[in-house]
């Protein structure tokens, strides 16, 4: 899977908390703990300035000619030191800047530009895109003591080739390339976005309005978990939420019969593992999650196919992951 970051002379244009956790891709520059605006841009070669210029056509006599319908971005490569064209957009086209649209998200959500909220930074195809994940704190599941912990995030997302506006997203997704941007946007639970134009201006109030729903998706979503939490899990109560992911299939070979067993086997090793029933206890929580940890990590597949499939939400994973919280649920 390709994650689609900028790179030149095994330097990628990215940065990330490494206290967080390292990313899928292995790569771009770890930082100790969250950093601020102009400590991630730079580490991620993502302080460059965007432009718009002039496209000229040029006539069979050799003489140019302004394409007056349309303009182009262009910036100066902040690996290369060459100046490079980006992408051909309409004349109402305005360049905001990625300092811009990252400080402006910081003032979103009531931070100041000295904070050190930023997780993580990168720029995308080449520079025509910029994204970043702000720290909004962790949702702690919490109902007996269990301190269970849930990242949360202010995706910032932008181009600087007219195809994606002005994004700020409330998501649990960590943004760290391409295709996490993608799943961030598509479970985002509120979205606020703002056009490059000439009239280009973001309300604070507006994009505070229309975020703020990322408190109630937040209270649902603890609810939901707490939920499964105080569900009691026995070990027949596991063998049901498994044979909800992983139903048993009435005509089966001996080699089906194997697989299946080291599924299961597998999924119950991780239960009683120390991030799940080792940390939270034996609840329907901990079986979903082992179910989910197997799905994302253990299943066979190469990491970045099981990846790609993860973020699929239309998937035979995500599929999966559903029917084993519908199993846990059913149990009340």
């Amino acid at each position: 899977m390709s994650d689609n970051l900028e790179r030149f002379e095994g330097k990628t244009s990215f940065a990330y908390n490494k206290d967080v956790g390292i990313p899928w891709h292995r790569t771009g520059q770890p930082m100790s703990g969250f950093q601020t605006v102009d400590t991630m841009l730079t580490a991620a070669f993502a302080d460059y300035d965007v432009e718009v210029v002039p496209v000229y056509v040029q006539a069979p006599d050799g003489t140019y000619v302004e394409l007056e319908s349309k303009k182009a971005t262009a910036r100066t490569n902040p690996h290369t030191g060459a100046y490079q064209p980006l992408a051909a957009v309409g004349n109402r086209y305005t360049p905001v800047q990625n300092r811009e649209v990252l400080e402006r998200a910081l003032a979103v959500v009531g931070a100041s530009k000295g904070d050190a909220v930023i997780d993580t930074l990168g720029v995308l195809d080449e520079g025509r895109r910029f994204f970043s994940a702000i720290d909004l704190g962790t949702l702690v599941i919490d109902p007996m003591g269990a301190a269970d912990r849930i990242g949360r995030y202010l995706l910032v997302y932008t181009s600087h080739d007219g195809t994606v506006p002005i994004t700020y997203a409330n998501t649990d997704v960590r943004a760290v390339c391409q295709n996490t941007v993608r799943m961030a946007l598509d479970t985002a639970q509120s979205t606020f976005k703002a056009k490059h134009t000439h009239g280009f201006s973001i309300r604070i109030e507006e994009a505070q309005e229309v975020l703020r729903l990322s408190t109630e998706w937040a209270t649902q979503f603890k609810q939901a978990a707490e939920e499964m939490m105080a569900i009691e899990m026995t070990p027949g109560r596991l063998d049901r939420v498994i044979d909800g992911a992983f139903p048993e299939a009435k005509a089966v070979t001996d080699r089906q019969i194997a697989n299946r067993l080291e599924i299961v086997e597998t999924i119950k090793t991780i239960y009683t593992g120390p991030k799940n029933a080792g940390a939270v206890g034996n609840n329907g929580w901990a079986a979903w999650n082992a179910v989910v940890e197997y799905l994302d990590h253990h299943r066979d597949g190469t990491p970045e196919e099981r990846a790609l499939t993860s973020m699929d939400e239309t998937s035979w994973v995500t599929k999966r992951k559903l029917a084993a919280q519908q199993a846990v649920l059913s149990l009340r």
